[in-house]
């Protein structure tokens, strides 16, 4: 696909407060067009032609009429439908559609953060110890000790993450495990806590294509002295919170290059095994003893300007355009007998 004659849809979708009762969800998508429109500037600057295009429940029939060599998916879903992020790659398949990022079956395994910790054992990458409940647990299962980071098992954007996610006994465990069956009606993942540094690990490319880009750290300002360090939803999304102001950004993380190459030569295989297209950030825990510990794959992740990929982006000497430029070519080059 040559660029300069090339033009490239920005599919997305918005929630609004109307037909979403969680406002914690409302606010992780909020801004879907002001995205979909720094993404289709970029491309421009890239030298593609672009255009946006809302997705809907009521337009899905009309995308194939759009006149574009590719569609550059941000959906989150179809319109405002939960859980239906799988659904779009699916009908663009469906349609044969050339489209950016995962396709519908690798979105349902990495939405599910169980599942894809089963890929990681089978793939000899190491991941927290680990347990799943359905109903509140009458004591703590075997080969699991406190202290213990609970959360959803198929939410993404850090829903259902909070102060009380760390829990250091049985009576706190039960607590959370009850709030967050009643809240999701889904069933809970409780994993042993890693004490160390939060890692964020950008894949981009396909087969032998494929690379990372310097690895990413979260560094935990003052605020956080004495209290645990991991990101909830107040700091990924909270801006004016002081959980979001001290939990900052940056690349490349300090660690040797023996370490980064193990980190790297895992995220590929992580990448990979979870059926990665085009790109995905991949989040994880390094403990004091160095050992990097997998917590799960982000097919699709937020390529905004300031996330942890486009920052990754710009320490590998990608300008925004380019990072985003780039993943349209990785795309294209999937469909080239379209």
């Amino acid at each position: 696909m040559k660029q300069c004659h090339s033009k490239v849809t920005v599919l997305y979708n918005e929630i609004t407060s109307l037909q979403c009762k969680d406002d914690q969800a409302i606010l992780s998508e909020q801004g879907a067009k002001e995205d979909a429109k720094i993404i289709a500037k970029a491309l421009v600057s890239d030298g593609y032609r672009a255009a946006i295009f809302k997705l809907t429940q009521d337009n899905l029939r009309d995308l194939s009429k759009v006149k574009t060599n590719l569609f550059f998916n941000l959906c989150d879903g179809i319109g405002n439908l939960s859980k239906t992020e799988h659904k779009v790659p699916e009908i663009l398949d469906q349609m044969n559609l050339p489209y950016t990022g995962a396709n519908a079956s690798s979105l349902i395994l990495t939405t599910n953060k169980v599942l894809t910790k089963k890929i990681f054992e089978q793939e000899a990458i190491p991941t927290p110890a680990y347990a799943v409940f359905e109903a509140v647990p009458d004591s703590l299962p075997k080969g699991l000790a406190f202290p213990l980071f609970v959360k959803p098992v198929a939410e993404d954007c850090s829903l259902g993450i909070d102060a009380n996610s760390f829990v250091e006994n049985l009576s706190d465990l039960k607590r959370k495990v009850r709030y967050l069956l009643e809240k999701y009606q889904q069933p809970v993942l409780a994993e042993e806590y890693i004490a160390g540094r939060e890692l964020n690990v950008t894949v981009i490319g396909n087969g032998k294509e494929a690379r990372v880009l310097p690895i990413s750290e979260i560094i935990f300002g003052k605020f956080y002295v004495g209290k645990k360090k991991f990101v909830d939803f107040k700091a990924k999304w909270l801006e004016n919170s002081l959980f979001y102001r001290n939990t900052i950004g940056v690349c490349p993380a300090k660690i040797s290059k023996s370490l980064a190459n193990k980190i790297e030569r895992l995220s590929l295989k992580a990448y990979f095994a979870c059926g990665g297209r085009d790109y995905a950030r991949i989040d994880m825990r390094l403990s004091r003893e160095n050992v990097p510990y997998f917590l799960e794959v982000n097919l699709n992740c937020d390529i905004s300007p300031g996330m942890g990929a486009s920052r990754s982006a710009k320490a590998g000497g990608l300008s925004y355009p380019q990072f985003i430029g780039k993943l349209a070519l990785f795309a294209s080059k999937r469909y080239e007998n379209f």
